[in-house]
């Protein structure tokens, strides 16, 4: 079921669209932020402002926290007048940053010695798709509590993910994270090869855009299977993307002397993978 009422810690941007849900849910919420301007704006939305995260935490059986950085969160939650300072035995504080493993862990460890339950739960969205209702929740946690706070989270977002232990969703939300990093630097390595070669680069990149279904991530299990949990690239030898298109990219590159790592990189990978479909085919 919704929690009836909740502290929210952090209503920046991401925090805010997390209210404008937890709201429209029916839920009560006791928001607090170190910005006064951020504060005003919770405040217009329809939150009580809390005096400090201490405070936001007190009372509540759900807290979500969900500041920019790993010092934020620990500061937010182990620091003076931290949400740990309020949280009474029982609570679940929900970390929804994109922060590593080793924060979450350190989080976890004050809060048990209280009896406080922490559960990594990363979103992934911009603000304005949280706001819509479209976030969806990375998380890592134990079976019981999570199922505990499902239903919770389904009404704020449009999925939740549950990978597994504690940290799980940190490690999913940052592995979901290099895919968006990994994309753009291809990209700006395409244009660049592009207009190396004397092609417009903004028209190159319309194009690119208005062709884009065959974003390998849009449609992942068709390229790779799971084997042994790791990602392997179904045998497809006589792929001509892998065989001999990133081959071309890589050897002009070369030539037109730039130095593009990942395409570089990309080219090598292909290079093994089709090695290796040719002395194991499967």
């Amino acid at each position: 079921m919704v929690a009836d009422r909740v502290g929210l810690i952090g209503v920046g941007d991401m925090g805010r669209g997390l209210l404008a849900r937890l709201i429209k849910a029916g839920v009560k919420v006791k928001a607090f932020d170190i910005s006064e301007t951020n504060l005003g704006a919770a405040r217009d939305a329809g939150a009580e402002i809390a005096r400090s995260a201490a405070d936001a935490a007190s009372g509540v059986h759900i807290i979500h926290l969900l500041v920019r950085t790993d010092d934020q969160v620990l500061a937010a939650a182990l620091g003076p007048g931290g949400a740990l300072e309020g949280a009474r035995e029982g609570s679940r504080l929900l970390l929804h940053s994109t922060i590593l493993p080793e924060t979450t862990r350190a989080v976890a460890a004050a809060a048990t010695d209280q009896g406080v339950v922490v559960i990594d739960a990363p979103i992934t969205a911009v603000p304005r798709r949280v706001h819509g209702g479209e976030a969806t929740f990375l998380v890592g946690g134990p079976d019981d509590v999570v199922a505990e706070i499902r239903p919770h989270l389904e009404a704020l977002g449009r999925q939740v993910c549950h990978f597994g232990p504690l940290t799980s969703g940190n490690v999913a939300k940052i592995s979901k994270n290099l895919t968006n990093a990994i994309e753009r630097v291809m990209l700006s390595e395409a244009a660049r090869l592009a207009a190396a070669g004397g092609i417009d680069a903004k028209q190159f990149l319309d194009m690119a855009k208005s062709v884009n279904s065959g974003a390998a991530v849009a449609s992942w299990d068709r390229v790779f299977t799971i084997e042994d949990g790791q990602p392997v690239h179904k045998p497809e030898p006589d792929d001509i993307l892998l065989s001999k298109d990133v081959q071309h990219a890589a050897a002009l590159a070369e030539s037109l002397g730039l130095d593009l790592p990942l395409t570089q990189g990309a080219a090598a990978t292909a290079r093994r993978w089709i090695e290796s479909w040719e002395t194991d085919p499967r």
